[in-house]
C-alpha cells in the first residue's frame, strides 16, 4: 500500500483540487482490483517488486493525470506534460529576467516608468515567442527520437516521494529554480543587471573590491544551491544527497558572509551630489549591507542546523539515493 499512497499522492498533486479526492479514488480501486486478481491469479500477495509493476502497468503519474484535464495538445499525449513543466520554468526565467530590466533601468538608469514598462512588455513579447517556439521544437525534435516513450519507460515508482513529504507546488519550485538561473547569468555578466550603478541625479554607486574577490567562491555557491532545487523538485526522496547539499550550502553561505561582512564597506557612493549627502547615502547603504549580512547569516546558521537535525533523526531507508 505505500507505494500505491505515494502513486496516488504524486497523480493528486496534479489534478484539480474540487475533483482529485474522486479521481483519486476510482483509480485507488482499479489498482487495487488488478492487484487482487493478480494475487488470485499466484495464489500469495505481491511483493514489492510486483506491485511496482503493476502501478507502473497504469501509467506516469503525470501522464495518468493529464487523461483528466481537459487539454489541447501541441505536442504528442506523452511528451505534453512535460513540455508543460519545462515551459513554466523558461516563462517563470523570461518573465523574470524582463522585471528586473525594466525595475532596473528605472531605478538606475534614467527611463521613467511608461517608458521602462512599455520597452519591457516589447521585448517581453518577443522573448516569449521565441521561447515558446525553441520549447516546442525541442520537444518535437525529442518526441521523434523516441525521448518520451524511453523516459516513461525508465521511471520506478520507488522513486516518488513519501506521502508524509511537504513537496513545494509546481510554481514555487519553477520560481526558485529560475531566480537561481537567472542569478547565475547576471553574477556571469550574461543578462542585463547592473554591477556598476550608473549616475542617476549625480550619485555613483560603486561595488568595493570585495565583490570581486569573492566572485569565484559566490558562483559556486549559487550553482550548489541551484542543484539543490532542481534534486528537491525532481528528487525529493535523495534525502542525503539534500542533506549534503543544505548544510553544505549554508556552511558556504555563511563562510562567505564572514568574509564579506569582515570588509565592514561594500559600496561606495561618489558623485556630482554636495559631499554631505553623499556621506549621509554612503553610510544609510553600508548599513544596509551590514544588516542584511547578519540576518543572512541567522537565516543560514537555522537553515544547517534545521538540516541536520532532520538528517539525525530520519528513519533508516530513506536517506539515500536508491533508497526504496
Amino acid at each position: 500500500m505505500d507505494l500505491i499512497d505515494r502513486y496516488l499522492a504524486a497523480i493528486a498533486r496534479r489534478l484539480p483540487a474540487e475533483n482529485a479526492g474522486d479521481i483519486v479514488a476510482e483509480i485507488r480501486d482499479d489498482l487495487l482490483t488488478r492487484q487482487e486478481v493478480r494475487e488470485d491469479a499466484l495464489g500469495r500477495p505481491l511483493n514489492r517488486k510486483e506491485v511496482a509493476a503493476l502501478i507502473k502497468d497504469v501509467g506516469h503519474p503525470l501522464i495518468v493525470a493529464s487523461r483528466y484535464r481537459p487539454q489541447q495538445y501541441l505536442i504528442g499525449p506523452d511528451a505534453f506534460p512535460f513540455f508543460v513543466a519545462t515551459l513554466r520554468i523558461v516563462a517563470m526565467v523570461v518573465a523574470l529576467a524582463f522585471v528586473v530590466t525594466a525595475a532596473s533601468s528605472v531605478v538606475f538608469g534614467h527611463a521613467d516608468i511608461a517608458h521602462a514598462l512599455g520597452r519591457a512588455m516589447s521585448n517581453l513579447f518577443s522573448s516569449a515567442m521565441l521561447a515558446f517556439g525553441t520549447v516546442a521544437a525541442v520537444f518535437y525534435a525529442l518526441e521523434r527520437t523516441g525521448f518520451p516513450a524511453e523516459h516513461l519507460a525508465k521511471w520506478r515508482p520507488q522513486d516518488l516521494p513519501e506521502v508524509k513529504d511537504k513537496q513545494p507546488n509546481v510554481w514555487g519550485s519553477a520560481f526558485e529554480v529560475a531566480v537561481g538561473v537567472y542569478f547565475i547569468l547576471w553574477w556571469c555578466g550574461l543578462v542585463p543587471f547592473p554591477t556598476y550603478y550608473g549616475n542617476v541625479k549625480g550619485l555613483i554607486l560603486a561595488p568595493d573590491p570585495i565583490w570581486a574577490a569573492v566572485w569565484w567562491p559566490v558562483l559556486a555557491l549559487m550553482v550548489a544551491r541551484l542543484i539543490y532545487n532542481i534534486v528537491q523538485w525532481l528528487r525529493p526522496r535523495w534525502k542525503m544527497v539534500l542533506a549534503v547539499l543544505s548544510v553544505g550550502t549554508a556552511a558556504g553561505g555563511l563562510g562567505l558572509a564572514y568574509v564579506i561582512y569582515q570588509a565592514g564597506h561594500w559600496l561606495t557612493a561618489s558623485g556630482t551630489l554636495p559631499a554631505d549627502q553623499l556621506a549621509d547615502i554612503d553610510h544609510g547603504v553600508n548599513l544596509g549591507i551590514h544588516w542584511a549580512i547578519v540576518v543572512v547569516g541567522a537565516i543560514l546558521v537555522l537553515q544547517g542546523l534545521q538540516e541536520v537535525w532532520r538528517l539525525a533523526t530520519s528513519r533508516p531507508g530513506v536517506v539515500g539515493v536508491k533508497a526504496i
